[in-house]
């Protein structure tokens, strides 16, 4: 009988030990749906499939855009489903008229620091700009950014994803801080490439 008894309190301690180690993990479990997903947790429970995607757009301007602000770039996303931007936007610049220009139609970075290879008398462009989710009326900063650019030999991550929903339209707008055209045969007009990395997600 001694021994029946001892059987029987062995189980009961272990069915009290039981039962608190589910209420512990049920207040977890508790305090785990309480606590708001991240951004990148939200991103990735949207259903479909990842596709790696650059959205693009090009824009013309000449010397007499310097000090001004540009024309607004907008680049639609489409319907498909949302777009999600990874990196700080990709933006160069070429020179495309006339067709004998110096540097005609070689790349060129968008601002004279801190690249060393760029004369700095010879083709010059300095941006900032400004970027907005026209579809939310939302800026994405407060005043012009400076030249924080990717570039293609570094693509530089933004701090956190962000999601631009289908249809919504993207705005870059560039500041031309400064522009000099010289040259042997001097550019009379530049294309302006603004490129936003990142992928889509689409349905099946």
């Amino acid at each position: 009988m001694n021994d029946v008894n001892a059987v029987i309190r062995k189980l009961y301690a272990r069915q009290s030990a039981m039962e608190k180690q589910m209420a512990e993990m049920a207040e977890y479990v508790k305090a785990c749906s309480e606590v708001p997903r991240s951004i990148t947790e939200e991103i990735d429970s949207i259903p479909g499939r990842r596709i790696w995607y650059m959205l693009n757009a090009r824009d013309n301007f000449t010397a007499a855009d310097a000090g001004l602000r540009g024309t607004d770039i907008s680049i639609t996303v489409s319907q498909d489903g949302p777009f999600i931007a990874t990196h700080y936007p990709l933006v160069t610049w070429k020179p495309n008229l006339p067709a004998t220009a110096t540097n005609f139609g070689a790349w060129r970075p968008v601002s004279t620091w801190p690249l060393p290879d760029q004369v700095l008398d010879l083709d010059l462009v300095d941006l900032s700009y400004e970027i907005r989710d026209s579809g939310s009326q939302r800026n994405f900063q407060n005043d012009p950014t400076g030249p924080l650019f990717s570039r293609p030999d570094d693509l530089k991550p933004l701090p956190v994803p962000t999601l631009f929903a289908p249809n919504t339209v993207i705005t870059f707008t560039p500041i031309f801080e400064r522009i000099v055209f010289q040259g042997a045969v001097a550019t009379t007009r530049g294309e302006l490439y603004v490129g936003f990395p990142g992928y889509k997600v689409v349905n099946m």
